[in-house]
Formats: C-alpha cells, sequence, structure tokens
C-alpha cells in the first residue's frame, strides 16, 4: 500500500510513470535495506530521517523511502550525493568531484 503523496513524490523525482511508481515502490519496501544494514555513514543519515518508531528508513536504488506499518510508503527523496557511490583518484577518495573535474579535465560538468 502506498499513499498518493509517495506516487507522486516518485513520479516527479525518478521520472517514471504512475504504474512503474508503484512496483518501484513496492521493489523498495521489499527489497530494500534498512539502516542496520548499512555503512555508519548512511546509518546516522537514516536513522536521523525516522522520526518516531512506527516509521522506518529504507535505502533503494540511491533514493530514500519513509515506511509506515511495515508497508505503506508516505515519501521518498533522493539519498544526498555525498552518501552515494564514492569516486577515487588512485586510493585517494574524491571529497569534491566538481572542483576534481575542474582541475583535471577529465570529463565533462554534465556527467557529474
Amino acid at each position: 500500500m502506498t499513499t498518493y503523496h509517495a506516487i507522486q513524490r516518485t513520479q516527479e523525482r525518478t521520472g517514471l510513470n504512475p504504474k512503474a511508481s508503484v512496483r518501484f515502490i513496492e521493489n523498495a519496501i521489499k527489497r530494500g535495506r534498512t539502516a542496520e544494514t548499512l555503512p555508519v555513514k548512511v546509518r546516522k543519515y537514516l536513522l536521523s530521517k525516522e522520526v518516531n518508531k512506527e516509521q522506518r528508513a529504507v535505502l533503494y536504488n540511491t533514493y530514500c523511502f519513509i515506511i509506515k506499518d511495515g508497508d505503506c510508503c508516505i515519501t521518498m527523496f533522493p539519498l544526498p550525493k555525498t552518501l552515494g557511490k564514492k569516486r577515487y583518484h588512485g586510493k585517494r577518495e574524491i571529497k569534491n568531484i566538481k572542483k576534481y573535474a575542474r582541475y583535471y579535465n577529465l570529463f565533462k560538468m554534465e556527467d557529474v
């Protein structure tokens, strides 16, 4: 079960149609990862989004879903870029990807 608000937000933020949005939310509820199974940095972010004990935050496909009572999705929003896939230059992690791209001219800014 999903709320109308969650379907609207999924359409708006992912570009999916209504039927695909419902399927995307159902997959997130079934296959999403909870805070306990994630690294500390992402875990703290997800736990900060959980307002009360009835709600839980689930991570699925770089989106955070707020789920109530086990199967009712309330809303969803994208995970911040700082918590997503990390990029490396050799062994060093790239902290600011835009600054790195300008300095090394490796790829276009549209790719970031």
